[in-house]
């Protein structure tokens, strides 16, 4: 699905699915549609043969890009009429801590004057953790009693679950990635994802990094219905938030689709050398 990857187009896409109930920074909220969910089938088999629930395939965010917005990247406005290139102030975040908090709140201030921010998605980085699970053109899933793998088509973002592996590498030997390194276990027929060692110049935000790398991620996947996917995450960092952030994605199976090539540098032609679009 290529597309131009601008700061315009990663706004579109993050703002769109990431905080569609947000506030715009230049005015009130506006409130999508609800999503009317067309179910169907999920993953078939349902369970592996060792009993735990299969998710392999090919999952949207739900009423997502795919879903519900049609049209080329960086058209103002989708369903229910938020405009999706004005950076939003997550209403999920908890307040954050000095300097993280200010510097979140001169960023949201700049973007209202009209400043264009800076991303290094926009330069074709990785997104990292978490923010590679809003999963912008989809999602596909692999899974294997001992490894799951998760494929981003936005950005060919891709990050390994070991089932296999009880703890983490010692802090001295762990090697920071965009994607960290994460262990998973079963709770019943919930995925429960621990997650460290993410890249400390991955941001959470606009540009800002916490750039710390201390950051520990949880999440806890599970079925909702035979084709939906619920991943809840937990952003746990004393350092930088008054309390852990707790963000909910919701996927929709879609067999019907399939992972695509996402070549960022064969189309990046709207953005300066600082990840700034130039439209």
């Amino acid at each position: 699905m290529a597309a131009s990857c601008s700061t315009r187009m990663f706004a579109a896409a993050i703002l769109a699915l990431g905080a569609g109930l947000a506030a715009a920074a230049d005015g009130p909220p506006a409130r999508p549609p609800p999503v009317v969910v067309k179910h169907g089938p999920g993953p078939s088999p349902a369970r592996l043969p060792n009993g735990k629930p299969n998710w392999t395939g090919f999952w949207v965010p739900l009423g997502g890009l795919l879903e519900a917005y049609r049209g080329p990247s960086g058209v103002e406005g989708v369903p229910g009429g938020i405009a999706v290139n004005i950076p939003h102030v997550d209403p999920t975040a908890p307040e954050m801590k000095s300097p993280y908090k200010e510097q979140s709140a001169s960023m949201m201030q700049a973007s209202a004057r009209g400043e264009e921010l800076s991303s290094k998605e926009a330069l074709c980085f990785p997104p990292g953790m978490p923010k590679m699970m809003v999963m912008v053109y989809g999602m596909e899933v692999l899974q294997t009693p001992n490894i799951i793998a998760l494929s981003s088509e936005w950005q060919s973002a891709t990050r390994r679950i070991w089932m296999d592996v009880k703890a983490h590498p010692p802090e001295d030997e762990l090697e920071d990635t965009y994607a960290g390194h994460s262990i998973g276990h079963w709770e019943g027929d919930t995925l429960v994802v621990d997650t460290v060692g993410v890249r400390p110049d991955v941001s959470y935000f606009y540009g800002l990094s916490l750039g710390h790398g201390k950051t520990h991620v949880i999440e806890r996947f599970r079925q909702t219905a035979a084709d939906i996917l619920v991943d809840e995450v937990t952003l746990i960092d004393d350092d930088v938030f008054v309390k852990p952030w707790v963000k909910t994605y919701t996927y929709h199976y879609r067999p019907d689709l399939h992972i695509q090539e996402y070549v960022c540098l064969d189309n990046n032609r709207n953005v300066d050398e600082q990840g700034k679009s130039k439209f």
